[in-house]
């Protein structure tokens, strides 16, 4: 086979499942498919057969292309709300009635065909709207003739009787109606009331004559009741004094028993609480020998023997120190025997020195501490920061008045010497040896201080 022949029949096969698929068409349980274009011969319910131009079908088929077209018939209950507000009973009393009705196309192929004859390009609107209309007409035709009373009374049979006489029509429109419900029925004089009236009279008087027999019933019940209640309690009091005489007597040996085990219990715990305490005194006495008489006897000899190093310590210390206070003893009186036999010689030595010095020493001596002495004096003056004299009695003036205060205040420092120590500086003088027989005595004695000279 050539090759372009099998990618022919594969192209051809491809094709047709695609065709196959695309033109194959579902309707689902609650529709029927109508498929028109072709003619086809179909028998009636009256047997005879006649053509049609379309086909039904419910579940799936393959719908030609071109030459065919595909429908859907829905088969689902249609709600209607049934309403008349002007209906007129047989002795011409207006009411209005409200129900609600269901309604759907009938499953069988005439019907279908029927209603796809009528309904095919209508909407569900439509069709609610039909059927309405035939409902409700034929519910004022029955309203009319029925009584009010049988209207009110008997619900169940004007809807019965209203399905019947609109089940014909709507057959032959191929719908079915399957349900009707008067939920209302009401009128605008108070008819429906009027009737009513006797009857709700009738009724409260049974119910008040009912009432009062019950509530006599119950009176009488209810005081019955307080009787046996009255007896019962005071059957259940006699008994509950007499358990409570029970109970008290049996609590109060129940009490004593107690009471003696008690006793009992605190007799025994007190001869534990004794051997106890025995015990503990036993158990200190052994604590006290080991924490506090061991320990103190080893303190003691701790003690006696660090004393006994202290003392020996002690007794070291002092030999040490005896020894080192006869040494230095020793020492000092050899360095003071030194001492004074080197101040005894300088003093000899200085005897002999002074027993050398003449006048020209002495005066060299004064005249080497006069500038010291004139430093001393003079030096508070150099802490002063200002200086004013003020005129005298012609003395002198400036810094030659300072000056001369200050020599002042040196010649007289032999008498401020001889009044602080008693020596008098003449005396001294004097027994210098080698200026015996050249000073005269007491010339200096009345030398007036104010001409500040030392003899």
């Amino acid at each position: 086979m050539a090759p372009w022949m099998i990618v022919f029949g594969a192209f051809a096969t491809a094709a047709l499942v695609g065709l196959w698929a695309w033109r194959y068409t579902k309707a689902g349980p609650n529709e029927v498919l109508i498929i028109s274009g072709r003619r086809r011969r179909v028998r009636g319910p009256d047997g005879q057969v006649r053509t049609v131009g379309y086909r039904l079908v419910r579940g799936g088929t393959f719908v030609w292309p071109i030459i065919e077209r595909v429908q859907r018939l829905s088969l689902e209950l249609l709600t209607l709300e049934v309403q008349t507000a002007d209906a007129y009973t047989a002795h011409g009393v207006r009411l209005m009635v409200d129900g609600v009705a269901q309604v759907k196309v009938k499953g069988d192929e005439t019907s279908i065909g029927i209603a796809a004859e009528q309904f095919l390009s209508k909407s569900k609107d439509d069709i609610r709207r039909v059927a309405l209309q035939v409902i409700e007409g034929h519910l004022r035709a029955v309203l009319g003739t029925m009584d009010v009373e049988d209207v009110y009374l008997r619900r169940a049979e004007l809807a019965q009787r209203v399905k019947e006489a609109a089940r014909q029509d709507l057959a032959q429109m191929g719908l079915d109606i399957i349900s009707l419900t008067v939920r209302h029925i009401a009128d605008e004089h108070g008819y429906l009331e009027a009737l009513g009236r006797p009857r709700v009279a009738q009724v409260k008087q049974l119910a008040a004559i009912a009432e009062a027999e019950a509530d006599r019933v119950a009176r009488i019940a209810r005081l019955e009741a307080d009787k046996a209640v009255e007896a019962a309690r005071r059957e259940v009091e006699a008994q509950r004094a007499e358990a409570d005489l029970s109970y008290e007597l049996h609590r109060y040996r129940v009490a004593q028993a107690v009471k003696r085990e008690e006793i009992a219990v605190q007799l025994v715990e007190k001869e534990l609480l004794t051997e106890v305490e025995a015990k503990e005194i036993m158990r200190k006495a052994k604590e006290l020998t080991a924490t506090v008489e061991l320990p103190a006897e080893a303190e003691k000899k701790r003690i006696m023997a660090l004393a006994e190093a202290e003392r020996y310590r002690l007794e070291a210390e002092a030999e040490g120190r005896a020894e080192q206070i006869r040494a230095m003893g020793q020492a000092e009186a050899e360095a003071l025997r030194a001492k004074g036999v080197a101040e005894a010689e300088a003093m000899h030595k200085k005897a002999g020195a002074w027993r050398e010095y003449n006048e020209a020493a002495v005066t060299q001596m004064v005249i080497e501490v006069l500038p010291r002495l004139a430093g001393a004096i003079a030096e508070p003056l150099a802490k002063v920061d200002k200086i004013v004299l003020v005129g005298g009695n012609g003395d002198g003036a400036g810094a030659s008045r300072i000056t001369a205060d200050v020599t002042r205040v040196i010649a007289q420092l032999p008498t401020v010497i001889e009044t602080l120590t008693g020596l008098k500086l003449q005396q001294l003088i004097e027994q210098i040896p080698s200026l015996t027989g050249r000073v005269p005595v007491g010339s200096t004695s009345g030398a007036s201080p104010d001409k500040g000279g030392v003899s």
